[in-house]
C-alpha cells in the first residue's frame, strides 16, 4: 500500500478534497483499490513503495504532480492500463469536468 504523505498534502494541496477510494481486494500478493475522482478531487501526496498497475475504467483527465515540480496529464481511455515501477511519489488530480474512475492494483511481491 502506498504511504500517505499527509503533511505534504496539507501544505501543498489542502484546498482539494481527497477522491473516494476503497480497497476491494487484498491478499498476500496484491492490493486492489477502486478510485472515483469527482472533478477537482485528488489522491493527496503519497509514495508508492510497490509496483502498481492502474486500469482506466472511464474517460477524463488526471494531472500528476511530482516532487520536482513537474506535471504530466493523462487522458483516460477505458480499458487502458500501464505498469508503474516503484518507488514513485506523486499527487493525482482530476482536471476534467467528469468523474474519473480507475482500479489500482499494487503488487506486494
Amino acid at each position: 500500500m502506498s504511504t500517505k504523505l499527509g503533511s505534504k498534502t496539507a501544505e501543498h494541496s489542502s484546498e482539494r478534497k481527497i477522491a473516494d477510494h476503497k480497497i476491494v481486494l487484498e491478499n498476500d500478493e496484491i492490493i486492489v483499490t477502486h478510485w472515483t475522482f469527482k472533478p477537482g478531487e485528488q489522491t493527496g501526496w503519497h509514495l508508492h513503495e510497490m509496483d502498481y498497475m492502474p486500469i482506466q475504467l472511464s474517460t477524463g483527465k488526471l494531472m500528476f504532480e511530482f516532487p520536482d515540480g513537474t506535471t504530466k496529464e493523462i487522458n483516460y481511455i477505458p480499458k487502458t492500463t500501464s505498469l508503474v515501477k516503484a518507488p514513485l511519489e506523486h499527487n493525482a488530480i482530476n482536471t476534467s469536468n467528469e468523474d474519473v474512475v480507475a482500479l489500482e492494483i499494487e503488487f506486494k511481491k
